[in-house]
């Protein structure tokens, strides 16, 4: 198998009645697979033609799938992109990425209506049709469709989160899914028994890299939803018979503070990924998967299996323990304790930065990927990631666990959404300080849930703003925008 194209094709016909979609709009996949071929078909009439790089800018819908699919049938190098980010941002990124056609799927083109590429509607894609807004007026001859494409040509771009810059599209050849897809159906034991959830949106490695392709590795069913919901999510899992959930640490911990065990009780999950412990046991799911990779990193370079009462996890927190590096990946740690990655083949890792219609390749000489990351081995020789270097609190040079000081906030309830971060300081480096947006902050429960850590780790003003800067996509808090919330009130703690 040497494409992703092929990867659905087997798909569809070993498994033709299962289930692929989205919760409110689903239907078996070898009709859904009819539908993306259609559309596909229909795709060359625009002069877009294999090897073509385009934006799909959208929501999560039966219509989204169809259109990723139907972008892999043609060929086209399909650049998934967060709609919810401003006309502004998002030509800047265009501009970085040079596509030929940008799909839209349920977002307004606003502003970018007026660039100069083939713009089409997609919303219309799980009818088997779309609409075409304008072409770019330019015909290539073309060659071949996807079922013609190699392993080391680009599948897809999908941008990094953003919260150091601008989003850079990391370039993931066909061998690189199909590598992924496989490990992560590995590592789920999944099979055609299984239905997979993979709820977050889908412009994201989380969703796409690991429940898309991994289920249909696996010939598994696979279902994502328009939106995240909370409220809706365990009647949504006992309903649909999911047996496999693809979260990430905001929405597994938002299902751990909104809903309860009652709430979940009957569903027939037997496997989370990043799902912790306490998630584990409030759930009575049996197994969790931890890991650690980045979309430059071969989406998952390390893995570890948890269990309910497992006891040997890093200070750091379980969701830190990426425990053992994948069968086709190794690792080191450099001197200042950057995790450094490297693939055994040259797919594992992704191509390179795409930008100004070219691929910058990342690696050394030697093929090592510097992630940006801080990361240490525990006594056992798993690594362990510790924090975003660009993310780091240091205090006279010692280093603040920002994950270890907020767990142990947590038990400050009076504090309710909350972040751990850093101001300059001339004398120290940085000064700690955390931010909430909470009325009522009880300032002895702070102190005193703090009373027995390093005076270094101690946040020493508390600050409420409005609301926390969150990715519009996963939940996660973007630290490096705290800053600059307006202040409501200031306090010192």
């Amino acid at each position: 198998m040497n494409n992703v194209a092929q990867l659905i094709t087997s798909a569809a016909a070993a498994v033709p009645h299962a289930a692929f979609g989205t919760f409110r709009q689903q239907d078996r996949l070898d009709r859904v697979v009819e539908r993306a071929r259609a559309v596909a078909d229909q795709l060359s009439q625009t002069g877009l033609v294999r090897g073509d790089v385009v934006a799909v800018i959208g929501h999560n819908s039966g219509a989204y799938l169809v259109t990723w699919m139907a972008t892999q049938f043609a060929g086209l190098q399909a650049a998934l992109i967060n709609p919810a980010y401003p006309d502004e941002l998002l030509g800047a990124m265009l501009d970085d990425l040079a596509p030929r056609g940008i799909f839209w799927v349920g977002r307004d083109p606003g502003t970018l209506a007026q660039r100069k590429e083939t713009q089409v509607d997609m919303q219309p894609a799980w009818d088997s049709t779309f609409k075409v807004l304008h072409t770019d007026g330019h015909q290539v001859a073309g060659s071949g469709t996807g079922l013609d494409c190699e392993l080391y040509e680009i599948s897809a771009y999908i941008h990094t989160s953003g919260t150091t810059g601008r989003p850079k599209f990391c370039a993931l050849s066909h061998g690189y899914f199909l590598r992924l897809g496989r490990f992560f159906a590995d590592t789920f034991a999944l099979s055609p028994q299984d239905t997979v959830c993979a709820p977050l949106p889908l412009f994201h490695i989380n969703p796409m890299g690991y429940g898309v392709l991994g289920a249909l590795t696996a010939h598994s069913a696979l279902l994502s939803t328009e939106k995240f919901s909370a409220a809706e999510f365990w009647p949504d899992i006992k309903n649909h018979g999911v047996t496999a959930l693809v979260l990430h640490a905001p929405p597994a911990n938002l299902l751990k503070a909104k809903t309860t065990a009652q709430e979940a009780d009957g569903h027939q999950v037997r496997i989370g990924f990043l799902c912790d412990q306490a998630f584990l046991r409030q759930f009575k799911v049996p197994i969790g998967v931890g890991a650690y990779g980045s979309t430059e990193a071969g989406g998952l370079c390390h893995t570890w299996l948890l269990r309910p009462d497992d006891d040997d996890l890093p200070v750091e927190g379980a969701s830190h323990l990426a425990g053992r590096a994948r069968y086709d990946f190794e690792h080191k740690i450099a001197e200042d304790g950057e995790i450094w990655v490297r693939g055994k083949s040259p797919l594992s890792l992704f191509s390179g930065y795409a930008k100004g219609g070219r691929i910058e390749p990342q690696t050394d000489a030697d093929g090592w990927f510097r992630t940006g990351d801080r990361g240490r081995l525990d006594e056992y020789g798993r690594l362990v990631f510790v924090e975003r270097i660009s993310e780091s609190i240091r205090i006279n040079g010692e280093y603040v666990p920002i994950d270890f000081v907020e767990s142990r906030l947590k038990q400050a309830k009076s504090l309710g959404e909350f972040a751990l971060w850093r101001v300059d300081s001339p004398s120290k480096g940085h000064d700690v300080v955390l931010y909430t947006t909470a009325t009522d902050v009880d300032h002895t429960e702070v102190r005193k849930v703090l009373a027995d850590m390093p005076k270094y780790m101690h946040p020493g003003e508390l600050i409420r703003i409005a609301q926390l800067p969150r990715d519009p996509g996963i939940g996660k808090v973007q630290r490096r925008l705290l800053n600059d919330q307006p202040r409501l009130v200031v306090t010192k703690l």
